[in-house]
This record gives structure tokens, C-alpha cells and sequence, in this order.
């Protein structure tokens, strides 16, 4: 039986020296027939919402697709009346306790549908999201700034104390996969325009941190919608407060009187993640990204 879906993102792929793992978590989760997506909501993260938007909307459509995607928030804390807090809203109502939602920046539209429709959280399947730090984050001589829960620190702690089950992939976890020139050279099934979007990415992010590679941090929460036996999960009692999440922190709660969170701690299986991966990005690009 197919999962059904939802990617809220803040794609930018096919934007020159923007960040790809959005776009390529969307070729994956394509490749996947154990998916079905029923739609993509966007926000600002990435890029500013128009870019988002607009760039999903190009993807989607080269790739041949009728899929809906609905713009989303613009700012942290607009009101509840984008299109894709609604359409998040309205799903979650219709088919409750049947969709999953992967959200991959930060999680404004999730609150604002939360805000519609106050049974959202309790009517949704599951949650998976990739953010939030354990301790500070550096890489080469960068101090990295976490950028999906601290963006809206209301939204982020409305979603770690929710009533469905809440999966996070932290930065720390996603470190376990990094991605590398001879990565891009081995993988032969990459288009040309992607290959170079690829390579561009490389060298500003390389440029940025002082090391030639890049991590795919959303990849990780995708693959493990289809293989989660590929990951080690823990689980740990949170005492986030606002100021601690307002820099994307996840605190653990010695006490145990704080929610329950599922945390990936790494991948369990590095041969199998990869060709998991790869798997599904061939079978995505053959489908819609051959010609």
C-alpha cells in the first residue's frame, strides 16, 4: 500500500548557488512507488517565498507533472490564509490518520493549518522533519546557524508538542551524509542541468565553509519514509523553551515530563542509504527527467 504524502518545503534547486536537497528529497520521494504525493506546500527559508515557489513550480512542471503546490508563508508569523496552510488544513481533514507529512524548512504553514483546523495535529499520521541542532554545528571554519526551527520558534514548538507522532532529523544525523565531487562524477544518471546545479552548489558551499562538500539534509528524513530500518532512532524527553528553540535547539528534559520526540541519531546502514538513495533518483530522473 502506498503512503500518502505531503513535502513541505522551501525548494530552490535549479537556482544557481542555492541550496538542492529540497529538490532532490522531491526526485527521490518521485522515484518511490511506495509514495504518493499528493501535493507540495512551500515557504521562505532557502530563498524568499516567490523564489521558492516559482522554482517549484518550474521543477514540478519540466518534470511533466500535474501536482498541486500551493504558496505558503512568506515571513515568520503571517496569518493562517496562505493557500498551503490551507490545503495542508483541509487534507489532514479529509483523510485523517492516513497522511504523512515531510516538512523540510521551516514549519509556519504546519502551524498556520494548525490554526484552521484545530484537529490538524491530532488527524495527521505522522510528522518527519530536518531541523533542529543537539549542540552548535561547525563545519570547516563556519559556525553554521540552524534555519528551519529557529525561523518560527512558535510554529516549531507547537509541532514538538503535538499529539501524533513527530520524527526529527537533526543536523548532527544528517552529517552522516556528506556529498562530494566524486559522488556527482560516479552517479552517471544525473542530467546535465542538474549535474551542474549540483557542482555549482558544491563549490559555494565548499566556498563558504572552507571544505569542498556539501550535506543532503533533507535526503534523510526522505529515505526514511520508505526504509526506516536504515536509521538509528532514539527517543528522548524534550525541554526546548521558546529562546532555547529561537536558535534551534532541542534540549532533553532529565526529568521525562516533557514530549516525547523520536530523534534520528545517524544512519545504521551507510551501503544501504546509498543505494536506497540512488534508487530512487535514477527511477525519478528516468520517469521525468529523461528527455
Amino acid at each position: 500500500m502506498s503512503k500518502k504524502i505531503i513535502l513541505d518545503c522551501d525548494n530552490t534547486l535549479g537556482i544557481p548557488l542555492h541550496e538542492v536537497d529540497d529538490g532532490l528529497a522531491l526526485i527521490y520521494l518521485l522515484g518511490r512507488p511506495q509514495v504518493n504525493l499528493l501535493g507540495i506546500t512551500t515557504t521562505f527559508g532557502n530563498g524568499k517565498i516567490d523564489e521558492v515557489y516559482s522554482q517549484t513550480q518550474k521543477l514540478v512542471n519540466r518534470m511533466g507533472l500535474n501536482l498541486p503546490i500551493l504558496k505558503g508563508e512568506g515571513q515568520r508569523g503571517q496569518p493562517p490564509t496562505t493557500a498551503a496552510a490551507q490545503f495542508l488544513a483541509e487534507q489532514v481533514e479529509h483523510n485523517p490518520q492516513e497522511i504523512t507529512i515531510l516538512a523540510t524548512g521551516p514549519l509556519g504553514n504546519l502551524y498556520s493549518a494548525s490554526q484552521l483546523n484545530p484537529n490538524f495535529y491530532a488527524q495527521v499520521k505522522e510528522i518527519v522533519i530536518m531541523g533542529g541542532y543537539l549542540s552548535p554545528v561547525k563545519l570547516g571554519y563556519r559556525n553554521l546557524k540552524e534555519l528551519n526551527l529557529s525561523a518560527s520558534p512558535a510554529a516549531a514548538y507547537s509541532l514538538l508538542h503535538a499529539p501524533c507522532p513527530v520524527t526529527v532529523f537533526t543536523a548532527q544525523a544528517c552529517l552522516d551524509a556528506p556529498y562530494r565531487l566524486k559522488d556527482i562524477a560516479r552517479s552517471k544518471f544525473w542530467p546535465g542541468w542538474l549535474r551542474r546545479n549540483l557542482i555549482q552548489w558544491l563549490l559555494a558551499f565548499g566556498a563558504y565553509t572552507g571544505q569542498l562538500v556539501f550535506y543532503l539534509w533533507d535526503l534523510l528524513p526522505a529515505v526514511y519514509l520508505v526504509a526506516p530500518e536504515l536509521f538509528e532512532i532514539t527517543s528522548f524527553s524534550l525541554a526546548s523553551n521558546l529562546c532555547d528553540l529561537g536558535d534551534g535547539m532541542l534540549i532533553k528534559d532529565t526529568s521525562g515530563k516533557g514530549p516525547i520526540l523520536s530523534v534520528c541519531s545517524g544512519i545504521k546502514d551507510d551501503s544501504g542509504f546509498t543505494q536506497a538513495l540512488e534508487s530512487g533518483w535514477k527511477q525519478g530522473i528516468s520517469t521525468y527527467l529523461s528527455w
